[in-house]
């Protein structure tokens, strides 16, 4: 068995996970900027969550 780790982006400020990019060209020739529906933040930081599943190979 085999634990695979995903990232999750959450907010800041209130911890939610729908973090959305501002716009498609945010982080090509500005830095990435970041809008949360649910409490209105908008700013380049954001938290990192780490999320492990199991998973099993197939041999």
């Amino acid at each position: 068995m085999r634990k695979r780790k995903h990232k999750l982006r959450v907010c800041p400020v209130c911890g939610s996970p729908r973090l959305e990019k501002v716009s498609p060209f945010s982080g090509w020739l500005t830095p990435e900027e970041w809008f949360c529906p649910d409490c209105g933040y908008r700013g380049p930081v954001y938290g990192e969550i780490e999320i492990s599943e199991d998973s099993q190979e197939e041999s």
